[in-house]
């Protein structure tokens, strides 16, 4: 919470903001000085505001940017992050529009996951769909229970508290593949071939050891990895080893979301005209060369959350912070400070 804090020297007045930053669910104090109280004019005010607000963004990022990373540069690692920030400054300042923006974004994610696998609703029977349960006419059963079920997917996991594990994943794929498989959430017990790619995987039986590897795998990695690199290797991990009959390409991409949603970022969603790109990233990533699917993510994730990092830049960098409920309540306290100077 800001708020302003006085501190007297020799019966002079000095005025600083105090504020938190929270970055991975801890929070750093901020302690920033703004200047005498009898000195300080309303411009000038509202100019240290400003200087605050990047001195925060700062505090945030150089967190992140201590976090280990192999595939993401500092340059790509500071993009990513001034989204992050600029996603959570948004929520605190506009809730509403937040709201509204994660639904267009979850309708965007549905339409484009399940197009992706051959699904053929359009973005705006989509939306109808998830939100209003206007059934699209000349679609078949399947396709409309392929939308639905990620709404049943979000109401789950707006209630789940845990973490990655097996069993979350084998609950996903059950919600997911819900009236769509005979025994969704179970592993294979058959050989799968996926269509159209060179890649194998591993047989039937190696698929229950290979599952408690990768949950290993990310447990070891989950605190010392950047979120980005996590969520994104966790996917294509768990696309290589294909343990479902079906589905498997929803739930890895559900498991993204996971993660990144789990640590404050927004979710990523893939649309049709990412299909051939993103199938030829996930391949090189079977072979274990995770930069084609590392660099597109991160492309496709700039650009389609361009918008919330451009205006929460605009007004820092153009001085429009006075917009910020918290700030004029702050610049009301400190008229009031000077009034009684």
């Amino acid at each position: 919470m800001l708020k302003l804090e006085i501190k007297r020297i020799k019966d002079k007045k000095y005025i600083y903001i105090k504020d938190k930053v929270k970055v991975n669910d801890k929070s750093k104090v901020i302690s920033f000085y703004i200047g005498r109280l009898e000195k300080t004019t309303p411009r000038r005010f509202f100019d240290k505001l400003t200087k605050y607000q990047i001195i925060r963004l700062k505090t945030f990022t150089d967190f992140w940017l201590k976090k280990q990373r192999k595939y993401l540069d500092d340059r790509k690692t500071l993009d990513i992050e001034a989204l992050h920030y600029s996603y959570q400054l948004f929520g605190r300042h506009y809730p509403d529009e937040l709201r509204r923006y994660e639904q267009s974004s979850f309708a965007r994610y549905v339409q484009g996951t399940t197009a992706i696998e051959g699904n053929t609703l359009t973005l705006r029977q989509a939306e109808e769909l998830l939100e209003h349960d206007v059934t699209p006419p000349g679609k078949s059963l399947r396709e409309v229970y392929e939308i639905v079920n990620f709404r049943s997917l979000r109401g789950f996991l707006s209630r789940y508290k845990g973490d990655v594990s097996e069993k979350l994943i084998k609950k996903i794929h059950g919600i997911i593949m819900g009236n769509l498989l005979d025994a969704p959430g179970e592993y294979r017990k058959i050989q799968v071939l996926i269509e159209k790619a060179e890649h194998e995987p591993p047989p039937a039986f190696e698929v229950p050891e290979l599952m408690k590897k990768l949950i290993r795998w990310y447990r070891e990695n989950r605190r010392r990895m950047h979120p980005f690199e996590l969520a994104v290797l966790l996917h294509t991990k768990f696309v290589t080893i294909h343990p479902f009959v079906d589905g498997n390409g929803r739930i890895a991409r559900a498991l993204n979301n996971f993660v990144l949603e789990k640590h404050g970022y927004p979710a990523l969603y893939l649309g049709l005209e990412h299909r051939e790109r993103y199938l030829d990233a996930v391949a090189e990533g079977n072979k274990e060369n995770y930069k084609p699917i590392m660099d597109l993510l991160y492309e496709v994730y700039l650009e389609q959350h361009s918008a919330i990092l451009e205006e929460i830049h605009k007004k820092i960098m153009k001085r429009e912070v006075r917009t910020f409920p918290e700030i004029q309540n702050i610049f009301k306290e400190f008229v009031k400070l000077k009034m009684n100077a």
